[in-house]
């Protein structure tokens, strides 16, 4: 049986855990649209997102802050929860593990994606780099054969 104390506490760690669900779920929902920001190749739209999702990811660590009590105790308040709440805490727990999961197996997605776009432009920025270097040397070569010719003629 729980206390009235106790009852409190595990009304809050349910609390808690409900509220860090909710926000991994609108996370993840972000996270999804970011992939076809980052499809789209346009950064304002993108950088708002990552502005959004660094709201939520602040939001996930005041929840993880009020946890920490919970956490440094967790096999003593784990182990006095009644079974019903035992099963709700444990989904709870699983529905965070695998929203976050989730979420940095798509952020990692993004991240290569971003990462082969940037590559592929330090290359054609070479290439362009190279080509005006090769020109400058086309024009540099062609003045002096001209002023080497005008000087031939005098």
């Amino acid at each position: 049986m729980v206390a009235a104390g106790e009852t409190r506490d595990v009304t809050a760690l349910i609390g808690l855990l409900e509220e860090q669900r909710g926000l991994y779920g609108r996370l993840r929902l972000l996270a999804d649209r970011q992939r076809g920001l980052v499809v789209q190749d346009d950064p304002q739209p993108l950088l708002s997102l990552l502005t959004e999702r660094q709201r939520l990811v602040d939001g996930l660590v005041g929840v993880n802050a009020r946890l920490a009590p919970y956490r440094s105790e967790w096999t003593t308040v784990y182990g006095g929860l009644d079974e019903p709440r035992r099963r709700q805490v444990a989904e709870l727990l699983e529905e965070a593990n695998a929203a976050l999961g989730s979420i940095l197996q798509s952020d990692n997605h993004d991240t290569a994606a971003l990462t082969a776009r940037r590559q592929g432009m330090m290359k054609e920025l070479a290439t362009v780099d190279a080509g005006a270097r090769a020109g400058a040397a086309y024009a540099a070569a062609g003045a002096t054969a001209r002023s080497r010719m005008a000087d031939a003629e005098a």
